[in-house]
This record gives C-alpha cells, sequence and structure tokens, in this order.
C-alpha cells in the first residue's frame, strides 16, 4: 500500500476543494477557487473530524441539522464556543466568531432560534475562557432544554462514540 497515503498538505487541498469551486466563466476551463475565510477556517481546522460537509464519522458528532438546537439557549450557544476544540483552537476570536456563524446557519440553519443573534468575538473570547467536559455538559443541556420545550426529542442531540 506504499505511496497511497495523501500527505497532509494533500489532505487540506483536497478537502478545500471539496468545500467549493467557483467556475470563472462557463465559457472557459479556468477555475478560480473562491473560499470565505470561514470555509477556509473550518476546513484546515475543523474538516478533518466534523467532515468537510459537517456529517462526520461515528467518533465525532455531526453538525449537520443539530448543532442549530444549541443555539436555543444561553448555556447551549455557550457550550458551542466552549467545546475544547473550538475554545483551544489558535483561531481569533473575531475569526471563530465568524466562522461559528457561518458553519451553523450553512449546516443547521432550519434548527436555529428565530432571533438567532450572530456571535461576536467579543462574546467568544469570554465564553472560550470556560473548560468543560463535552460528554458531561451535552448531557446536562439535552436534559435542560428537552425540559424546556427547546428541543423535540433527546435523541436529536445525543450522541455516543
Amino acid at each position: 500500500m506504499s505511496g497511497n497515503y495523501l500527505t497532509a498538505g494533500q489532505l487540506g487541498l483536497l478537502i478545500l476543494l471539496l468545500v467549493g469551486v467557483t467556475p470563472v466563466s462557463a465559457q472557459t476551463r479556468t477555475h478560480v477557487v473562491h473560499f470565505s475565510k470561514s470555509a477556509t477556517l473550518y476546513a484546515l481546522n475543523c474538516a478533518a473530524c466534523h467532515g468537510h460537509s459537517g456529517r462526520s464519522s461515528a467518533e465525532f458528532p455531526t453538525l449537520v441539522n443539530r448543532i442549530g438546537y444549541y443555539a436555543r439557549s444561553a448555556e447551549g450557544r455557550a457550550y458551542i464556543a466552549q467545546v475544547p476544540g473550538v475554545a483551544m483552537s489558535a483561531i481569533s476570536d473575531a475569526d471563530l466568531a465568524a466562522m461559528l456563524n457561518w458553519l451553523l446557519k450553512l449546516y443547521s440553519a432550519k434548527q436555529l432560534p428565530a432571533d438567532f443573534k450572530d456571535y461576536t468575538g467579543a462574546e467568544v473570547a469570554v465564553l472560550r475562557q470556560v473548560s468543560i467536559t463535552p460528554r458531561i455538559r451535552r448531557k446536562e443541556l439535552i436534559e435542560s432544554m428537552l425540559a424546556a420545550g427547546l428541543i423535540p426529542s433527546a435523541t436529536v442531540l445525543e450522541w455516543s462514540p
């Protein structure tokens, strides 16, 4: 099987290409890759675990049609920014806020509350300072959100690796 592996750079480029390629003109064969900064940050920092389309392997929670449910409560909104992979990333607070807003609207818009307000860099700076244990915090959130009628059932957010 030697020679059948992608380098990290090749894998990153492949992920970027899978996220989207915008043709310059339908009449040419030339393509220019246009990515928002948020899409690029997701591809480089999150897609390896959560998948280029937000649908991950069994080891990591799928984001599609799920993550927006968390934004229905202040505690859930905080949780999104406090998950270790988010909170400890090297992405700036402002860029992380923009990426979270992009991700929520792209992968889970229907689950967002009608009054959803974008994350701000200042908000993310405060939220990401709190250390959590994701499995325990997620269980607490599911219970409280279910009791408050913020999610239709516990199964929409349950996940076990």
